[in-house]
This record gives structure tokens, sequence and C-alpha cells, in this order.
């Protein structure tokens, strides 16, 4: 492959990955059939899956009192199924600090009532030190996406929250570590750091699994209780999961992709520091994320030639999202540091010429 894919996804994933992938498409482990025709109920299927959750334990120290669901789909099924997987008793408040916790709290506040608070880059350090110092309303439940990747805003430190979290972490999932201690709920898409779409991987505190009058595949302790075999799971995502996975923790887990990931996005925001006449970082130094590099041209001539040059050099996937524009470059854990380098030469290249 000759493309450097900063896309935001569905994102790169390893050579090494795409290698077992293609020698199984035709036929799984000599068992005379592609790994897209195993059933579900098949032995084999269920050692993946069996695999899978094992691997996902490991490399994000899972405590032992999680269950971990495979649903469908991506995290934006989420915000109406783990809204409808909350007893009733309890009440909830949605920080909202980009792009995806907005589209939450909108499907949040029309299955059940739910406070809003909303910050901007500048407000979230704050508000991990201190709390809202303008309302003493307290929350059974608080939902925060940890990483925006429009934005690229990041909160890593949301273990000094005081309430029980509910995360969307699709887009950060496995590159750092933290405290399950107040953490009820975890959810993420696979496909930018985990494996590709068409997989959701949900990963849940015992006592906030309840019984429920919900439809039978809304319901959360049904699906747990059939170990995400309640219907047909999406074979194929869960197989890539355990294949990303595997190679994850061969290549030293969450500590080895956490120095990399600071690493990366370090020598990114750098460069872009020194060019500083011509971008500007929208983004607090304290929020910046370092999966979602986002960054704006002072002249939108030169970002319209950076693009232009970006593909020129088989560069892709680092235009902004259509709502902000701007640049956009993803970092995930399959951005290894060849990458990274090829693309800082060819940026410091480009405005070294302009």
């Amino acid at each position: 492959m000759n493309k450097y894919n900063f896309s935001p996804g569905p994102a790169k994933l390893n050579n090494s990955v795409l290698d077992i992938v293609r020698s199984n498409i035709l036929e799984y482990e000599t068992q005379g059939v592609s790994i897209l025709e195993i059933s579900h109920r098949s032995p084999s299927f269920q050692n993946i899956l069996d695999e899978t959750k094992s691997n996902l334990q490991n490399l994000l120290a899972i405590p032992k009192n999680y269950k971990i669901l495979f649903l469908q789909g991506g995290a934006t099924f989420q915000n109406t199924f783990v809204a409808n997987n909350i007893n009733n008793s309890k009440t909830t408040t949605n920080l909202v600090t980009g792009t995806w916790g907005a589209k939450t709290y909108e499907d949040f506040i029309k299955i059940r009532k739910t406070n809003k608070i909303l910050l901007n880059s500048s407000q979230i350090k704050n508000y991990l030190e201190i709390g809202d110092s303008e309302s003493n309303q307290s929350t059974d439940f608080m939902h925060i996406t940890s990483n925006e990747t429009i934005e690229g805003i990041q909160i890593r430190n949301f273990n000094q929250i005081k309430e029980d979290l509910i995360i969307d972490s699709s887009s950060d999932i496995g590159s750092y570590s933290f405290n399950w201690k107040n953490v009820a709920y975890l959810y993420a898409g696979a496909q930018k750091n985990l494996g590709i779409p068409g997989v959701s991987i949900s990963i849940m505190r015992e006592d906030f699994i309840e019984e429920n009058q919900n439809p039978t595949y809304l319901n959360l302790k049904k699906l747990i209780d059939k170990d995400s075999l309640l219907n047909t799971p999406p074979t194929f995502p869960i197989y890539v999961l355990k294949l990303v996975t595997d190679w994850m923790l061969e290549m030293g887990g969450t500590d080895y992709f956490e120095n990399q990931s600071i690493e990366n996005s370090a020598a990114v925001y750098s460069l872009l520091s020194k060019y500083n006449e011509y971008v500007q970082i929208p983004i607090d130094e304290y929020s910046r994320s370092r999966m979602n590099i986002v960054f704006n041209f002072k002249n939108l001539n030169h970002e319209e030639l950076f693009i232009k040059k970006s593909l020129e050099n088989d560069i892709i996937g680092i235009k902004g999202h259509r709502s902000i524009g701007g640049i956009r470059i993803s970092l995930y854990n399959s951005i290894d540091k060849p990458s990274v380098q090829y693309l800082l030469d060819f940026m410091n290249s480009f405005f070294k010429g302009l």
C-alpha cells in the first residue's frame, strides 16, 4: 500500500492484521469455509468471541465485575440503547464538549429527562478541577464523549469527575490508561482504534444491568444473558477486532499506544506551533486531542493548496469535517511513527515553501 491514511474513520489497519484477514477470507483455519461464512453458533466463532473478550479485558485492564457486550452498528446507536437501559429512578446529565456529545444529548432528551452542561475547550480544565460551581444539582450518571473527533477536543482526566460515568470512547479507546472506579458504562465503535465498521463494544459494571420492559433487542440484560448471541452478531467485524487486539497486546498493550500517542501528537503540535504565522489551533492546550489534531490556515488559499499537495504526496483523509472545515489529522492506534514522520516531512516542506 502506498497511501498514508490519516482518516478520522474508518481508519487504517496495521498491515499484519490485513495479512491475516486476507489469508482467512478464502478459508478459515483449514475448515473449508471462509471466515465470512462461519456460523455464529459454531465452536470456532465461540472461540473467537471468548478470545476477543479476554483480549479486551487484558488490554483495558477491565475489572472482574464488568461485562462485555458486542452489538451491531456503531456508537451512535448507543445514544438510544444506553438511554433506554438506565433505571428510570436514576438521574442523568450530559456533559457536552462537541458535536457528538451534543447529538447524544439530543437523543437522551427524547427518551428521558436529562440535564446538560455545555463546555468549550477553555472551560474543561477548570470544570474537572473544581466542578460546576453554578449548580448544586447532583446526578447519578454523567455521559461524556471522551474525544470529540470533529473539534479535536479530548477529556482524558475524567476520573476527576465525581459522578458515575457513561462514556463514548469510540475515538480514543485503547490509547491511554484510566481507572474504572467511576465508570459505569463505556462504549465504542470499533472502526477508529480497534477494527472495522459494523460492531460496537459495550463494557458495563454489573450493577448497571437491570431488568426492564424494553423490547428484546433493546434489552441490555437479555443481550448480556445470551453473551452477545441473542441474535446473529457481526461475526466478521468481531473477528477483526480480535486480530487488532491480538496485535495491540503483542506490541505492548495500552502503555505502548499511550506513549506512541503522546509522542506522535506532540511532534505534530510542535511543528504547527513553529509555523503559527500560517496556522492556528482553535483548541485550548489542556483539551487538545492526541487522536484528532484540528487546525486552520489563516489564508484559505493555503488550506486548499495544502489539501491538494497532500493528495499528490499520497496523504489522504486530512480534510476537516464538513461542518467546520479546516484540517484534521487523525493519529489512531494503527498510525505508526514512520507514517507520522512522513507527514511531518511533508508539512515542514510545505510551510517552508509558502
